[in-house]
């Protein structure tokens, strides 16, 4: 009987090797090594690696080979944002699909056409291990393609609130005070809401900001309220697009987004059109990915006492907790969100809802 792999193709024939491969260890590298990759780009280049270490040969075995590698990174409590890792292997995995269904058919025997699609594939396979860095290039060009098009949005004489160390909003507010084909450079300045769980980073992205000439202002997250009359608009960058049109950031972004929607002030997400996906958070409280549960809330009193045993499960939540409390996260609904910029243009929630249905579900 046939194996389900992926949806009206042959089953699978054998297991791939996916045992002696560490890709948390190879995602945690990549990302370590290359400081301008996204998450859903290190998931897909520590796919490609994993691709390289195995066994497999046919469609079905490479196929089933990405699924229990992305699940295996995607439920290590080492990882910060397993949703990411679903949205970047979700976008591999179409990929693969897409370029499987490019293979012409032989118009033979359904063995002899399994084989020439398994050959033909094997192409594609090795491309990508030839290749391995083609989509982190192409992530790094979407970003520019990004900026290219957000100066446009930036008025003259600008006051910009930003926050979270976004590497898109750092580029696109860096192209904009430069003169492009004529086009003059945007004159602006920045607030940047500094963030106490993450203020090296923020600091390091104030002073990235300054070196270019821009002026920057620094304030705390819980002034953004008092500062917000003098803003023009607000650029946030995104970790996770969900398949609403909202967005998973940084803890605090929603909050920036209440405050920009009652003051009637623009908020802009600036974002790679590879984070979006299939996730559907209802509230704060509901965006979760396999082991994955957002809660920052630790009831606790003077009577809370150790229970003085550690079990498998205890310590995979005790590592997972961690890891997730010191990259918290939250979820800003597209009811807040202005447009988006993208690398294919600007676009609204709207409009990036239907492209997630016409990923996933057309």
């Amino acid at each position: 009987m046939a194996d389900d792999g992926v949806p009206g193709q042959l089953p699978v024939h054998g297991n791939p090797d996916v045992g002696s491969f560490d890709i948390v260890a190879t995602y945690h590298r990549l990302l370590a090594d290359d400081p301008g990759l996204t998450m859903p780009m290190a998931t897909i280049e520590a796919l490609i690696e994993a691709l390289g270490a195995s066994s497999a040969t046919t469609v079905f075995e490479t196929m089933k080979l990405v699924e229990a590698q992305a699940e295996r990174l995607r439920g290590s409590p080492l990882v910060a944002n397993p949703m990411a890792v679903l949205h970047g292997s979700r976008f591999f995995k179409q990929y693969l699909v897409r370029e499987l269904r490019q293979i012409p058919s032989s118009g033979g025997a359904a063995s002899s056409e399994e084989g020439s699609q398994n050959q033909q594939f094997e192409v594609i396979r090795q491309h990508l291990l030839r290749n391995g860095r083609l989509f982190a290039t192409r992530a790094k060009d979407a970003r520019e393609k990004i900026a290219a098009k957000g100066r446009y949005l930036i008025p003259d004489k600008s006051v910009i609130l930003t926050h979270g160390g976004s590497r898109v909003v750092s580029t696109l507010l860096e192209r904009a005070i430069e003169r492009v084909n004529g086009d003059p450079p945007r004159r602006f300045k920045v607030i940047y809401a500094i963030s106490e769980s993450r203020q090296t980073e923020s600091n390091a992205a104030v002073a990235a900001l300054r070196a270019k000439g821009i002026s920057v202002a620094t304030i705390s997250e819980g002034g953004v309220a008092h500062i917000m009359a003098k803003v023009s608009f607000v650029l946030a960058g995104a970790e996770v697009i969900t398949a609403q049109g909202g967005i998973v950031s940084r803890l605090g972004t929603y909050q920036i987004a209440k405050i920009a929607k009652v003051d009637g002030k623009p908020f802009y997400v600036a974002a790679e059109q590879h984070k979006l996906g299939e996730t559907f958070p209802v509230n704060q409280f509901s965006f979760k990915s396999g082991n994955y549960v957002h809660n920052l809330l630790d009831f606790r009193s003077c009577k809370t006492t150790d229970p003085g045993t550690t079990t498998p499960e205890a310590e995979y939540e005790r590592q997972a907790k961690e890891v997730w409390a010191a990259s918290p996260l939250d979820y800003t609904p597209p009811d807040l969100i202005s447009s988006f910029i993208c690398d294919h243009g600007i676009k609204s929630p709207v409009a990036m809802e239907h492209q997630a249905i016409d990923m996933f579900v057309g």
